[in-house]
């Protein structure tokens, strides 16, 4: 799983798999895809480990961006955000509906015979189980997300530049004064 969060994620999607059961898939970027035999839920939560993401956090901050307290669009960076789509019906309790896709990766969104396929630029083709413009409106929240996450970066980098700039005060100079006499045994 590891090696993949490395290459980039173009999608994680919950599936039934015969023999194993609520699994989920994960394309790579270059359409390289796995099988994980855990659910989405779980997935998710590894996912934000590794990226040392507070999903709560991010949740309380996103959701009167978008407007909606379910379905928030996952933000691992400015250029990796992840929307949620509905792919399948679940056949039990608390099996997910939802997989999330990289919108960075989604090349087109097409409603062909009853269905809305998602086409991604890796070439994988991800059928959603919602219209047309339901997954037009998760896009447009991820894209609200990554300029979010954007603005909060830059204001945090520039926080870090404007500490560099406070001038020292008498007592910060005393400490620095009285840590050197002691190095120096005085």
């Amino acid at each position: 799983m590891e090696e993949i969060l490395k290459e980039g994620i173009a999608a994680f999607l919950p599936e039934y798999i015969d023999l194993k059961g609520n699994c989920t898939i994960v394309y790579g970027k270059n359409a390289k895809k796995i099988i994980v035999e855990k659910s989405i839920k779980t997935v998710i939560k590894q996912i934000a480990r590794y990226y040392m993401l507070d999903l709560n956090e991010a949740k309380k901050r996103y959701k009167p961006l978008v407007f909606s307290s379910n379905l928030i669009p996952i933000a691992l960076s400015k250029w990796d955000v992840f929307v949620p789509v509905k792919t399948r019906k679940p056949m039990y309790k608390n099996d997910g509906a939802f997989g999330y896709v990289n919108i960075k990766y989604v090349k087109d969104i097409k409603y062909i015979k009853d269905s809305t396929y998602i086409y991604l630029t890796n070439g994988i083709c991800i059928k959603a189980l919602c219209s047309i413009s339901t997954v037009e409106k998760h896009i447009r929240n991820g894209h609200i997300i990554s300029r979010c996450f954007e603005e909060r970066f830059v204001a945090a980098e520039g926080e870090e530049k404007y500490k560099a700039f406070i001038p020292a005060t008498k007592e910060d100079i005393n400490l620095l004064l009285n840590e050197i006499r002691k190095q120096l045994g005085r």
